[in-house]
Formats: structure tokens, sequence, C-alpha cells
């Protein structure tokens, strides 16, 4: 069995000090990527001049194979394959979120690369130096599952090294419908388990499977474009974790009593996700289990915009609230 043939997308926005250790992780590879795909999301922090200089030498167009030359009408892409790995930027023209980013990469690395393999993740995603190797080394050992298997992700851990459990979860049926629940914290312990939902926060996916699949929903913006996708690519095949690739990766959780513009896609995008994936009755107990959750905080702006966030997801109203965009707090 030949090594795993793995390439990169990794999303960027205003993170500069974040970016500049993450592509390293991968530059450093013992088991090094085909490619590394930067999706800038229009930043002003100075990630335009620093990735300027990481890819040297550019050449201007869509990318490869290198017979087409056509201008993409939606952003620019620049790459180098002068070295080893190719470099591959991609620069959006405006914040599209994290959801319009991996929308992009993964466009871009489905249509016009090679490898088998796509690794997703955001520019705070920093993997041990041999997380390509063991995942290499898991295909080998359980080659009959991995053939049937269309993505799989590593273990995200803390500082403290301790398994952040929400980025893999299962959809089980209980009283309430179906709810994606995650998983324990004692299965990080086995050598692999199967899942239901990834985040894109250090996860593989089968090329084969990502082109069936589709590409994640590019105007969610942010938050539960992952998940979602997942529940399509479930369809093709098992999903495992494999807590042997390791991530570092420290999570921003929202905070009960504050409120801001991701509480209204967050909101919103599950009511949307479940109307799409699962029945009507686990769809409203959802909903109605978010709006609890919110109510507690006896916040009544942060009430009203849950309220705003689930009748658009009923309606299944994409893309930026005209008060609810980036920056908003109330």
């Amino acid at each position: 069995m030949k090594k795993l043939s793995i390439g990169v997308v990794l999303v960027t926005f205003n993170r500069l000090e974040e970016l500049k250790k993450a592509i390293p992780c991968y530059e450093n590879q013992t088991l090094p990527p085909k490619y590394i795909i930067v999706v800038n999301n229009c930043s002003t922090d100075g990630t335009d001049e620093y990735l300027a200089e990481w890819i040297g030498s550019a050449r201007s167009y869509t990318g490869l194979p290198k017979e087409d030359h056509q201008p993409h009408p939606e952003y620019s892409v620049v790459w180098n394959d002068d070295d080893d790995i190719i470099k591959i930027i991609i620069n959006i023209p405006e914040n599209r979120g994290g959801s319009g980013g991996f929308y992009a990469g993964l466009k871009y690395a489905a249509a016009r690369t090679d490898a088998k393999w796509i690794w997703v993740a955001d520019d705070d995603a920093f993997p041990e130096p041999d997380a390509f190797e063991v995942a290499d080394r898991f295909a080998k050992n359980h080659r009959e599952m991995f053939r049937k298997c269309s993505a799989f992700c590593g273990m995200c851990v803390d500082d403290n090294k301790n398994a952040a459990t929400l980025h893999q979860a299962r959809i089980r049926k209980t009283i309430v419908g179906r709810q994606e629940l995650p998983v324990s914290p004692k299965e990080f312990e086995n050598e692999y388990f199967k899942m239901d939902l990834y985040s894109f926060a250090g996860t593989f996916l089968r090329r084969e499977a990502l082109l069936k699949a589709g590409l994640p929903i590019e105007d969610f913006f942010i938050y539960q474009d992952d998940y979602e996708h997942a529940c399509r690519m479930r369809k093709l095949g098992n999903i495992y974790c494999v807590p042997g690739v390791v991530i570092h990766h420290n999570d921003n959780y929202m905070v009960k009593n504050e409120i801001s513009w991701r509480d209204y896609y967050a909101s919103k995008n599950i009511v949307i996700m479940y109307k799409w994936h699962f029945d009507r009755y686990s769809m409203w107990m959802r909903a109605l289990r978010r709006f609890v959750m919110v109510c507690t905080s006896l916040n009544r702006k942060k009430i009203r915009l849950t309220v705003t966030a689930i009748r658009d997801g009923l309606k299944e109203k994409r893309g930026l609230h005209e008060v609810y965009r980036p920056g908003w707090k109330g």
C-alpha cells in the first residue's frame, strides 16, 4: 500500500500569529503533504505580506492543471511548485467567514488537485509533526476498514493535553428526537472509534467522497458548516476518529451571558441542518432546546436574537444578516 496522498486546506482571517505557527506544522510533517492551500479571507492584519513572502516567486492563474489559465471569477489564486510541497494561496476579496473559506479551498482542492485525501483545518489548529505519518500507519494497519471510510479526524487537545470532545459527535435517537451528542472523553483512549460528525479542525476528507457529497455550504458564514457536511459524507462511508493523530487547538466556547453576532449563526445554522437532515420533530425539539438554553441567560437581547435566528433557520435563510454582522455586540 502506497503512502497516503495528502493535501492541506487551511483557512485564515486576521490571525497572523496563529498562521505563522500553523504553516510550519504542515511544512515539517514527517510525511509531507503534496500541497498546502491557504485561503486568505481578506485579512487586514499583515497576512497578505506574510503569505507573499511565504510563497516566494508565485505564478498567477486558476491553478492545477497548468493548461487551465482562465482567471477565476470570484477570487485570485497564486501558486509556486518550485519546492517539494506545492504552495497555493486563494485570496478572497471579502471576508466570507469560515464556511466561505472552506468552500473555496475545498472546491479548488477537489477540482484542480490530485491528492486522494484533503486535510482541512482552521489557522488555530496545530497538528503534531507526525500527524500525517500516524494517519498513514492507521490506514495500513486497517486496510479493509479504511477502504470503506469517507473521512477521519484526529484528536484536538488543549494546553493541558485534554481531549476537546465537541469536535466529534454522534447522532442518537432520544425521547426529544435525534440529537448530536459529543463522544465520551473515555473513547479517546482507544486506537480509533466510529462517529457521525466532525469539525473542520483537523479532518481528512476522501477526495472521491467529497466530489460526490458536494462542498460545505458557502453562505452559512460560520458554525455548523462542518457538521452539515459530515451528514452528507457519512452517507458515502464510515467516519472515524484516530486519537493518535494529535492536533493542538484551544476552543473558544460562547459564554452564556455574553451576546455577539456569532450567537445568531450558531442558532440559525443548527436549525437549518436539522431541517435538512432529520425529521420534523427532531428539528423543532432542537430549536426549543436552543431557545430554553438561551432563556437561562435572562438576557433579553440574546433571547430576541435567538428567536430571530430560529425563525430565519426555519425559513432556510442563509448569508449575512443585515444587523448581526461580524463585530456586532449586544
